[in-house]
């Protein structure tokens, strides 16, 4: 029988590394077995059991970890959701899912106390603090108020007084183990269905993409667990391998940089901003640099320009690290392919993972040859097995061709002769002008590479009062152009690489975009900023 997330993580209780580096503390394999199987016990004792939904909605603090193996050890199926989400979507989110439990911060409790009160959900609530000094504990319930126990109430925190439970009742590695959600940047989130064998067969392909392997390394996770490459890459992939996770509950560059000069970091995944923001760190370019080894960074819109100054900067400091570009969604965990030092290339998001099969097709369903654009296929052992409650969505996004099951990602590209994916964007966010297909995310991208100016940008056609484009940008705060100067490069930029069709007709600034749920860009809501614009 294949592994749940737990056993893979018990095989490794006599690890030498450090399981978790969290704040100043370094907790080991068995501290932190211990710990899950103390929470396990608690879990039991309210009666949590195989096959039950709990909602988890916490931030990387070690509670979160103790609860991702403890939750999975009793067999329940874990729905994880943004830590920065209302008190209301949690609940929301909970009932949706019919969740026996809901494990949050105890910092959401007294501005929220109506909310559950009114709720019929259980609840237990972790002190952020708690991993912190005595001090700081105290000081964080002094600030935000004890919570009130009751027979709905629990504080989560007196998991810690339970005895060790030794009954591992795990979910079948194949059934749904864990709930994340999609980023809903076309319609309404699905809550997508992730099983054991689809997390472990994804973190055990991750020892194939660094030059060194994992063995006595460490991987900075700061990316949160709701997001799958945060749950999988960041929290899951060292502790599958026995090796170290170095637990960010938020970003700070002070803490990454001495990290990395105490040795602690070694690997580090991550999106645009957290590299824009450590490439603007002076203690960072000054830091023991040649102790990292991959940088991996996925995500809208990533700059190639950023790309290109980070691996320079490494060059010169005589690190080996690279940072790579990947690509995958949550559909499939999270990354299915990938650059890696031995194989890349520019502009690529890289060659499909081992196990993983990539195919371009057009609307029939027909593959595409080499260098055509269609949508990306994806096969492998990292496949989601639906979204829940939403048989007909499933149908149309998993389908069984040419005697193999696929994931329709939604996304265009095309795969170049060495089997290289060069994406073109969303399938969705595809337009035409004068019957020319038109992909934002080539606009985007060119203008991003702008990062001294450009934070972020969004191509848009609204189709009243009359069809045009507009090319809406965040700038950067610490630009020294004006926003006219910045429009005068960015057009002549774009006019050097796009055809006539692309061109946006207006570029506008705004001081920030629309987000999702989990924090992409929403651009169904651009449709109101046009409104605005046109008013």
């Amino acid at each position: 029988m294949a592994e749940s997330l737990y056993e893979r993580l018990a095989n490794n209780r006599d690890s030498s590394s450090p399981a978790l580096y969290y704040e100043n503390k370094r907790i080991s394999y068995p501290v932190l077995l211990h710990r899950v199987r103390q929470m396990a016990g608690w879990l039991r004792r309210l009666g949590v059991k195989k096959g039950d939904v709990v909602t988890v909605s916490l931030p990387n603090i070690p509670a979160c970890v103790y609860a991702l193996y403890a939750l999975n050890m009793v067999g329940a199926v874990q729905n994880i959701i943004h830590p920065l989400s209302p008190v209301s979507e949690v609940i929301r989110t909970a009932d949706d899912t019919d969740s026996t439990l809901v494990l949050l911060l105890s910092t959401t409790y007294r501005e929220n106390r109506e909310l559950f009160r009114a709720s019929k959900r259980r609840f237990a609530f972790a002190n952020p603090m708690y991993e912190h000094s005595l001090h700081m504990r105290l000081l964080c319930r002094l600030q935000y108020g004890a919570v009130p126990e009751s027979d709905r109430i629990f504080d989560l925190d007196r998991f810690r007084r339970e005895a060790e439970c030794t009954a591992c009742t795990p979910p079948d590695s194949a059934s749904p183990s864990v709930l994340l959600h999609s980023g809903g940047t076309t319609g309404y989130p699905k809550t997508i269905e992730l099983s054991d064998d689809a997390i472990n067969s994804l973190v055990a392909k991750a020892d194939d993409l660094l030059p060194n392997g994992m063995k006595n390394r460490s991987m900075l996770a700061v990316l949160p667990a709701f997001h799958g490459f945060g749950l999988g890459m960041g929290i899951h992939a060292p502790l599958f391998w026995g090796e170290s996770c170095a637990l960010m509950t938020r970003f700070s560059l002070k803490k990454t940089v001495r990290w990395i000069n105490e040795g602690k970091i070694n690997f580090i995944i991550g999106v645009p901003l957290l590299y824009q923001k450590l490439m603007k760190e002076p203690s960072f370019l000054s830091a023991r640099l040649d102790r990292l080894e991959c940088a991996f960074i996925g995500g809208d819109n990533v700059p190639q320009s950023l790309i290109t100054s980070f691996n320079r900067l490494m060059e010169e400091k005589g690190s080996p690290c690279r940072m790579l570009e990947g690509y995958g969604l949550t559909e499939t965990v999270t990354v299915c392919t990938v650059n890696t030092i031995a194989n890349f290339r520019a502009s690529s998001v890289g060659k499909p993972l081992r196990g993983i099969a990539l195919s371009i097709r057009d609307e029939d369903e027909n593959p595409l040859p080499t260098g055509e654009i269609g949508e990306v296929y994806v096969a492998g052992d990292t496949l989601m097995n639906g979204y829940r409650n939403d048989p007909e969505a499933t149908a149309r996004t998993i389908r069984t061709l040419d005697g193999k099951t696929w994931i329709r990602t939604g996304d265009l590209g095309y795969l170049d002769e060495d089997g290289y994916l060069f994406l073109k964007g969303r399938k969705k966010r595809v337009f035409k002008v004068a019957g020319i297909n038109v992909y934002p995310a080539e606009v985007e991208r060119i203008a991003t590479d702008l990062q001294e100016d450009v934070y972020d940008a969004a191509f848009v056609l609204f189709e009243t009062p009359k069809p045009h484009t507009v090319l809406f940008l965040v700038r950067n705060k610490h630009s020294e152009r004006s926003e006219e100067e910045i429009r005068s490069i960015l057009r002549a930029r774009l006019e050097e690489r796009l055809l006539k069709y692309s061109l946006p007709q207006r570029i506008v600034f705004l001081d920030d975009f629309p987000k999702t749920a989990v924090g992409k860009t929403d651009h169904k809501a651009f449709r109101d900023v046009g409104e605005e614009e046109n008013a």
